[in-house]
């Protein structure tokens, strides 16, 4: 090729990638993922939004202490939430949409009784750990609060779960809109006679939790039909998949709840309190993630399930897509003038806390993709094959944990859950690589098609 050529092939080559992009975004700008969605995400920006501003709230009123015994107390319950998804929600996510009409009530219903008992088995554990006296001194009078209110806050999500499962958003929206108002109006009325503190909010957001699920079990959305023999057949047939979810989601998943605990032991309940406020911040960046991960997981396994494994090669890279790059924005975000955020949020003791956001918001991109590639092997029923990923994981969040939290605090908490997910997420999207391999038709040797 000459000289004189080769700005010409540079100018086509630009011009291509340029409407191959432009192509890219028309499709998934009008792809019905997308505008399926954008409810979930609405329904998930109440959650997070919540969650933000009860942690502003408290903050303000209290202090940084108080704030670390509050991310302490809802770390317990966002463990056993985990544990919930996996045991409970995901197995039913996967096959009620495979369950006859008739057959459908009966199945709600065994999901509903899984939910109660695995509440009970985790009361039961809260309790023995209230009697034993373990954690910090300020956290045991919280311990003791957390025995009635976090089954109602568990009850919470498993009627979000649900209402995801059949695709009802819009039900998870009404309930959720309403906790949210009645949970900031009442924790706004304490903070104004002077009388709101942990237990506190913690007392508001069970009641608030619990009203509104039993206003949605009365509502008749779902029906319920229990027989207590296929309720443990059920389980049985669930735990064949969910003893995978689990033991993924207790190697790869559960740093983001321990962490601030090796925090409090090692740098005290202050900086405790200072990394569960960078957290809450950058869960607002989280709402995306959760709010296209619930919609995501009923719609891959649909996806396979009615048009096979294209159908879900498409559902997984227009959700990738999204996420890289709303996900990606925020993080450059969050390094440039995320702590400027955070300091008008809680207070100007709050303005040093840059690298803690920024590293944190890479947590959630890099978390992103790793779900994305852990549904799509949920959808083909290999939650399996997620294991060896989620075990690499663990290792690397127990090494970065020793080696940095000790030394640099939260700082070094958010480096150690950041290597985490990053390198469960590389090893997931390997693993869903050659698992689709596996399910994609060879071609025919020869053939002219």
């Amino acid at each position: 090729m000459s000289p004189t050529n080769i700005p010409t092939a540079t100018t086509h080559a630009s011009t291509g990638l340029v409407a191959r992009i432009f192509s890219l975004g028309k499709k998934l700008a009008t792809s019905r993922l997308l505008h399926s969605s954008g409810l979930s995400i609405i329904d998930q920006a109440l959650v997070s939004g919540t969650s933000f501003v009860t942690s502003v709230i408290l903050g303000r009123c209290t202090g940084r202490e108080d704030l670390g015994l509050y991310y302490l107390a809802l770390s317990i319950v966002l463990f056993v939430r985990g544990l919930q998804e996996q045991l409970v929600s995901a197995p039913y996510m996967i096959y009620c949409g495979r369950q006859v009409k008739s057959e459908q009530s009966r199945y709600a219903a065994s999901a509903l009784l899984h939910q109660c008992l695995l509440s009970i088995v985790a009361v039961i554990g809260l309790a023995v750990v209230a009697w034993l006296g373990w954690g910090p001194a300020g956290i045991r009078s919280s311990l003791l609060l957390l025995l009635c209110a976090a089954p109602l806050l568990w009850m919470r999500e498993f009627v979000r779960q649900m209402s995801f499962a059949h695709l009802d958003v819009r039900a998870a929206i009404v309930t959720d809109f309403t906790i949210t108002l009645t949970q900031l109006g009442s924790l706004a009325y304490l903070a104004w006679l002077g009388e709101l503190n942990v237990l506190s909010t913690l007392g508001v957001m069970g009641i608030c939790c619990g009203l509104a699920s039993v206003a949605w079990l009365a509502s008749g959305r779902q029906k319920f039909n229990l027989q207590w023999s296929a309720a443990w057949n059920d389980w049985c047939r669930n735990w064949t998949f969910s003893r995978w979810a689990l033991a993924s989601h207790v190697l790869a998943c559960s740093s983001p709840y321990i962490l601030p605990w090796v925090v409090a032991a090692t740098h005290g309940e202050r900086e405790t309190g200072t990394l569960g406020a960078c957290a809450t911040l950058v869960g607002l960046s989280n709402m995306l993630l959760i709010g296209l991960a619930n919609y995501l997981s009923p719609k891959a396994a649909r996806a396979y399930a009615e048009h096979g494994i294209g159908e879900l090669k498409r559902v997984l890279w227009q959700t990738a897509t999204m996420f890289v790059v709303g996900l990606g924005s925020i993080s450059v975000f969050a390094f440039l003038a995320g702590h400027h955020v955070a300091a008008a949020v809680y207070g100007p003791e709050f303005i040093e806390t840059r690298w803690i956001i920024g590293i944190l918001s890479l947590a959630v991109l890099a978390n992103s993709l790793g779900v994305t590639a852990g549904n799509g092997l949920w959808a083909l029923e290999r939650p399996s094959a997620s294991f060896f990923a989620d075990m690499c994981s663990m290792f690397v969040v127990i090494i970065a944990t020793a080696t940095l939290v000790p030394t640099f605090g939260p700082i070094g908490a958010a480096l150690a859950q950041f290597t985490g997910t990053a390198s469960d997420a590389v090893i997931r999207g390997f693993t869903l690589r050659r698992t689709l391999a596996e399910f994609t038709p060879k071609p025919i040797s020869g053939s002219n098609a």
